[in-house]
């Protein structure tokens, strides 16, 4: 009896678990053909709309789609038109009258009443909408979302915000700084682009919010920021003021800022950036030698020459990279570097003599009047050769115009690999 009550039950077991899964695969598939019912329609009603909206504009009387296009929200057209007349935002075509269109189709006012709505994903994509939309007014309802403790809602707000570009969401966003840098790394990430994305208007905020707040690490996010957005004297002159920080990731981005493009470095501040060169954190070293690109040949050429052998491999490389770029006085450093028998750093030094084509410059001193230019030139390449780094020599001797050089590189072809 006792047998039969276990048997009972375990048939019982499997069969509530055959009929659960039985139903599962059924809301999967009732699931899956409504939601592919659901999407033919909206891919027919845009392909309706977008015909209807692009010929509107060919013709130059878009105004004239309202009533065509008017519907009930949240419906199956309301979400097509909106998505054919983003698409034309996305074009950057007609934008001014679409976004017109937009708020007198009751859109920007749509979403601007579901920015109160308890659902976080129903507000984030509202405010995501808005946005897109680009209609300046609605600033004033995205702001009190700044001090949301959502950091989603943080991050497509200021998102947002930066695509609205009015001045009282970036002048309230810099407000703000420490908590939506020290938010998250996701809201840190989108503070960033998000600045970025304001350009130059965004330069005068960001260094007169130094002038009141001195915690590295904001200050460090500033110089981040400054660095990628276009030169601009109150940038350099707050790069300039902290290359004596204490704290190296401050001098790091100080130092990224001046490497910028754009930027005439003072004597002042070379001799600021030099010491740098011998800073003992390595991120800091690899920024400055990014910035001596601008500094002249005689006072950086020995400081770079040292760090061909430094201990990280990216300082290396990049002070190689610099080397090439100061021409001919970087021909006595190579010379001497190329003689030690440190065999990663010497590859590293033919890698980016290579790559930047500074072994063109080598191949054309073979024919060069002054003598020990010539002999310097031909040892690295020979030194380059033995290292296996010859396809500046090959291309010449297949390419190359001048007959005494291609003899002399043939030659330097022939001699026998030396490592």
């Amino acid at each position: 009896m006792h047998d039969s009550v276990i048997v009972i039950v375990i048939v019982i077991a499997i069969a509530s678990i055959l009929l659960l899964t039985a139903v599962l695969l059924l809301a999967s598939i009732v699931r899956r053909g409504r939601n592919s019912r659901r999407h033919r329609q909206l891919d027919g009603l845009r392909g309706m709309y977008r015909g209807s909206v692009r010929q509107a504009i060919a013709s130059g009387s878009i105004a004239t789609c309202e009533k065509m296009l008017r519907s009930k929200p949240g419906s199956f057209a309301w979400q097509a038109v909106e998505e054919v007349l983003l698409e034309l935002m996305a074009e950057n075509r007609h934008t001014g009258e679409v976004k017109a269109l937009l708020r007198r189709l009751g859109y920007v006012e749509f979403y601007e009443n579901r920015l109160g709505r308890r659902n976080v994903l129903a507000r984030a994509s509202a405010i995501d909408k808005l946005g897109k939309i680009g209609c300046s007014s609605s600033t004033s309802h995205l702001l009190p979302l700044l001090d949301s403790s959502d950091p989603e809602i943080l991050s497509v707000t200021v998102r947002a915000l930066s695509r609205l570009r009015a001045k009282e969401g970036l002048v309230a966003m810099i407000e703000r700084l420490p908590t939506l840098l020290g938010k998250s790394l996701v809201t840190r990430k989108a503070m960033e682009t998000a600045l970025l994305n304001f350009g130059g208007e965004a330069i005068p905020y960001l260094t007169a919010y130094r002038l009141d707040h001195n915690d590295p690490w904001i200050l460090s996010c500033v110089l981040e920021m400054l660095s990628f957005l276009p030169s601009d004297p109150r940038s350099l002159s707050l790069a300039i003021s902290q290359l004596g920080s204490a704290n190296p990731e401050v001098r790091s981005k100080a130092l990224k800022v001046i490497g910028s493009d754009g930027y005439a470095i003072s004597p002042q501040a070379s001799d600021l950036i030099l010491p740098l060169l011998q800073d003992p954190v390595w991120f800091v070293r690899l920024q400055a030698v990014k910035s001596v690109k601008e500094l002249s040949c005689e006072s950086a050429a020995k400081l770079l020459e040292k760090l061909l052998f430094d201990d990280n491999w990216q300082v290396r490389s990049e002070s190689a990279l610099a080397l090439t770029r100061l021409g001919n006085c970087a021909i006595d450093v190579f010379y001497d570097a190329l003689k030690t028998k440190d065999i990663y750093a010497k590859e590293s030094i033919c890698e980016e003599i290579e790559k930047t084509r500074f072994s063109d410059r080598l191949i054309e001193h073979l024919d060069d009047a002054d003598e020990t230019l010539r002999a310097k030139s031909r040892e690295i390449l020979r030194l380059m050769h033995s290292l296996r780094f010859s396809i500046p020599l090959l291309a010449y001797v297949e390419a190359g115009k001048n007959e005494r050089i291609k003899q002399e590189v043939r030659h330097l072809l022939t001699l026998g690999e030396d490592r």
